[in-house]
């Protein structure tokens, strides 16, 4: 769904702007990481915590899950700008 908005923005084409079709990509799919509900790997995480008996609060879950997050963004982020702009 994303895809058709951004298709229909003027000079957004994917051959106009990869870097900006791709920052998007990598945003979308790296901020639902950081939530136990955000994203289907999370939820099954969550799941498995739950069947091994592991206690996690939300903001603990939060807190262990943002630093991954960060990572893969900064990596992202470098990939964008050495190899896309």
């Amino acid at each position: 769904m994303l895809g058709k908005i951004l298709n229909t923005l003027p000079g957004t084409g994917y051959s106009q702007t990869p870097g900006f079709w791709w920052s998007v990509i990598f945003s979308s799919n790296l901020g639902g990481n950081i939530t136990p509900i955000g994203s289907a790997s999370t939820v099954v995480a969550v799941t498995m915590m739950h069947k091994y008996q592991i206690k996690m609060s939300f903001a603990g879950f939060v807190s262990k899950a943002f630093i991954f997050a960060f990572v893969q963004l900064v990596i992202a982020t470098f990939y964008v700008v050495l190899f896309l702009s």
